[in-house]
């Protein structure tokens, strides 16, 4: 648990949990294949509807940290930043099993 997290009253804490659970859905549909950034923006973002303020969610080169263009083609880092309340929170995934969709067994 973030150091945070410490500020958040138990209401606080169930939503920020949408925080996590957004970039790890969005990295099970990596993982599955997909890769459009664009798309997996959108489903981590559904995640994120239960936050008070989003300040952010982007996708970044891993390497350069640089913004990435779809499609992914190298490992990348899916980070977000939002409000819970009054607390900013933070979280990143990374996103580095790079194999052609055809070839599930690398992942």
């Amino acid at each position: 648990m973030s150091s945070r997290n410490r500020y958040l009253i138990q209401e606080e804490r169930r939503r920020a949990g949408a925080i996590r659970g957004g970039l790890f859905a969005a990295r099970a549909e990596f993982q599955a294949g997909e890769r459009d950034g664009k798309e997996l923006l959108v489903i981590a973002e559904q995640y994120l509807e239960t936050v008070d303020r989003l300040q952010y969610l982007e996708l970044f080169d891993a390497d350069t940290l640089e913004p990435v263009e779809s499609p992914l083609h190298r490992p990348a880092t899916l980070c977000a930043a939002a409000y819970i309340g009054s607390t900013h929170l933070i979280d990143n995934v990374l996103l580095d099993r790079i194999c052609p969709v055809a070839a599930p067994s690398c992942l």
